[in-house]
């Protein structure tokens, strides 16, 4: 073989293997871009509202605490005061109600490919406490069948929220720095 043989060869080979990276690069990119896609609407959909609305009702909750809640004991279906009602009814429920709403409309863009415990928690949490507000309506007290699952709810939305920020930071820098093979 000669030398220019052997050298048009090698420039197809290398013409070829360049191709070839450089397809499976955009590949990466493509499959980057569209995790990044379902991360933005992860985050924009359910987590990101889910976070600020936890952070909102937990800083609700601490503040009562803080101003002298009375303790569980005291805030028995009988016992129960007409503050504890009204910071009940006003605020922490309708916060309740969207986190549940958000929770059952975006199922779709959980993280798990099950509905994780605290989330089941939670929503059977809201669901208890309608039958308590429906029951209070017609005069009758009583405590909520299932309680507010409290911390675990509260880390697990935490948690998720900036598992996927990171997540997000990290393909937002790996979009914006594509790799691609070039011929020398």
């Amino acid at each position: 073989m000669s030398a220019a043989v052997i050298t048009a060869s090698a420039s197809v080979l290398v013409a070829v293997l360049v191709f070839v990276l450089n397809q499976r690069a955009q590949i990466r990119q493509e499959r980057r871009q569209a995790r990044l896609a379902r991360v933005n609407s992860q985050l924009r959909e359910l987590y990101g509202p889910l976070n600020a609305l936890v952070e909102v009702n937990e800083r609700v909750w601490e503040a009562l605490r803080d101003s002298g809640l009375p303790g569980k004991a005291d805030r028995s279906p009988l016992r129960a005061d007409s503050d504890w009602r009204r910071w009940r009814n006003q605020a922490l429920r309708p916060v309740n109600l969207q986190m549940r709403d958000l929770i059952v409309e975006h199922a779709d863009l959980l993280i798990e490919p099950d509905l994780p415990q605290a989330l089941r928690d939670f929503c059977a949490h809201v669901a208890s406490l309608e039958i308590v507000l429906a029951a209070e309506a017609d005069g009758v007290h009583e405590r909520a069948l299932i309680g507010h699952p409290g911390a675990p709810f509260a880390t697990y939305v935490r948690e998720s929220f900036l598992r996927l920020k990171q997540e997000q930071q990290h393909l937002l820098a790996a979009v914006d720095r594509p790799r691609e093979v070039r011929a020398e």
